[in-house]
Parts: C-alpha cells; sequence; structure tokens
C-alpha cells in the first residue's frame, strides 16, 4: 500500500483506543522501540513505514512517524462515517488536483515538528465536523507551517487583533498578520511651515481571517496548547 493511501486508511480507519494507547508517550515509543510487534504496526500507516523500510526505521521516518500520530491523536474522536464522509467529499472534487492523502503527507511533514502536526490535526478535525471549508483548511496550514512555533501559540492563546507593525516581525510573511488596505498621503506642514509628507495607515498590522477563525476554533473547543 502506498503511504498516502495508508494514511487514509488511518484516518477512516483508527480506532479511539488504538490511538491513544499509542500516543500515551508517542516519544519514547517512536524513538525506542524496533516499531515490529504492537499496536503501532496495526495502524496502517505506521505499518506501512515499517514493511517499506523492513523494520529498520530512520531517525527522520521516526520523528515523521511521531508527526503522524499527533496528527491522528487529533482525530480519535470523531465518529468514522463522519471521517469517511469528509475524506470522499475532497477526493470526490473536480477542483482538487492533489488526493488528500499526498496533500496531508505534505503538508505534516513539512512541519518543524510534532506540535505543528497536532494543531494541523486540530484543524483537519474541524474540516470534518464542518466548522472551515478546505480552502481555509488548506490556509491554516500554510501559516502553521510558516509561522515560528512561538510566535503562533501566543497567537493562538492572545486576544489580539491588531499590534504595530514593528511588533508584528515576521508574522506578517507568515500570514498571522495582514497590512491594512488602505493607504493615505497626507501633505502636512509642520511648526516652521515647511511641506512635509506623512504616510496613514501603516502603524497597525491586522490579524489574518483564516487566523482568527483558526484562533476562534481553538478558543471555542477548549483545546489545550503548549
Amino acid at each position: 500500500m502506498k503511504i498516502n493511501e495508508s494514511l487514509i486508511e488511518s484516518i477512516k480507519s483508527i480506532k479511539s483506543n488504538e490511538i491513544v494507547n499509542a500516543s500515551l508517550d508517542i516519544g519514547e515509543v517512536i524513538m525506542d522501540s524496533n516499531l515490529e510487534d504492537g499496536i503501532l504496526k496495526d495502524i496502517p500507516i505506521i505499518g506501512t513505514l515499517i514493511n517499506l523500510n523492513k523494520g529498520r526505521l530512520s531517525i527522520q521516518d521516526r520523528i515523521f512517524s511521531k508527526k503522524i500520530l499527533s496528527f491522528l491523536n487529533q482525530l480519535k474522536d470523531i465518529p468514522e462515517e463522519k471521517r469517511i464522509k469528509a475524506i470522499q467529499k475532497i477526493e470526490d472534487s473536480k477542483d482538487e488536483r492533489i488526493k488528500i492523502g499526498e496533500k496531508l503527507i505534505y503538508l505534516i511533514d513539512r512541519t518543524d515538528d510534532h506540535v505543528k502536526a497536532e494543531i494541523i490535526g486540530v484543524m483537519f478535525s474541524e474540516y470534518i465536523k464542518e466548522n472551515i471549508d478546505y480552502e481555509d483548511f488548506k490556509r491554516a496550514c500554510e501559516i502553521i507551517n510558516k509561522t515560528y512555533l512561538g510566535d503562533l501559540l501566543w497567537f493562538l492563546n492572545s486576544n489580539v487583533i491588531k499590534i504595530s507593525i514593528e511588533e508584528s516581525s515576521d508574522m506578517i510573511s507568515s500570514g498571522l498578520f495582514d497590512l491594512p488596505f488602505g493607504l493615505s498621503i497626507k501633505n502636512l506642514k509642520d511648526e516652521l511651515g515647511e511641506n512635509y509628507y506623512f504616510i496613514d495607515g501603516y502603524e497597525d498590522v491586522s490579524a489574518n481571517r483564516v487566523a482568527e477563525k483558526m484562533r476562534e476554533l481553538f478558543k471555542k473547543n477548549n483545546i489545550e496548547l503548549y
């Protein structure tokens, strides 16, 4: 089975008690176990990785496995029929050129660590529950992957709507905040009567629409953040 197909199979079929048990100590299990036996191998995507590598997973494979489990752990309480329906909706879409399994593999693999993979898992669970659409899910994942983890966690825990452009730093390029749409240039006079130009509208930046929606969902569901 291909790895992207095995991820979809994992999302569809994973049972709550399986993923909870497997995730009790994800770091220790993934990094220290030979993974040849036990419940981890029964999770389709982990089993596929083990089979592809003949039981000898590299450090990179183990880190990736940890990310995958962190992602899957966020889906454990969603009924199986809802998971299947959400995936099928994407698969049947004529607008999507990339299969959902391949897209999720790409998004999860790009994350810095398992914490961001967990946040992506939260957002995918919100897509399954129809609290966001698939386009906004993908936009949220881009923001997650581009944002420094400390900044991301600060934002999700905050109530900030606007901050100064000096404070925003890299959070504009990552997508958490947007530059203002409207700028005005004023022709003013100083105390000596000399003309000067003042650019109005660049003092503050505002929270991005998708980023704000993401924060709203985290707060609404009382999701604990690191």
